[in-house]
């Protein structure tokens, strides 16, 4: 009886101890990623054009600019792009994202509204 006491308390002491040493993490390393400017650009006008097919829009941000026209895809989101970037607006939503045509990184993600503040 005594020999079954002394292997009991053996057992759990070694698995008292095996549970409680240290375990050594993977260490990651931190890369700086921008994923996308968290504040909308300085200025961004739309004009709706005659075709509501249309959206004239202008987005200006320090060095950044894009004009054009934006051209419905389907329901109301419409996308124009440059060389450099693709514009795309969601009417429902009133959401626009400005990505890099090339590597896809998002340069803006933001509402915009259309509503005349001046006369609310």
């Amino acid at each position: 009886m005594k020999f079954q006491t002394s292997l009991l308390a053996i057992a759990c002491l070694v698995g008292t101890v095996s549970i409680s040493l240290p375990v050594q993490a993977n260490s990651l390393q931190n890369t700086p990623m921008q994923i996308a400017q968290s504040s909308a650009p300085e200025k961004t006008y739309m004009t709706p054009q005659r075709n509501t097919n249309e959206i004239a829009v202008q987005i200006e941000d320090g060095e950044f600019f894009f004009a054009g026209m934006l051209k419905r895809t389907s329901g109301n989101k419409f996308m124009a792009e440059d060389k450099q970037v693709r514009v795309m607006y969601d009417k429902d939503t009133s959401r626009v994202v400005v990505i890099n045509v090339v590597t896809g990184t998002e340069f803006y993600n933001y509402i915009f509204s259309t509503a005349d503040e001046g006369s609310l």
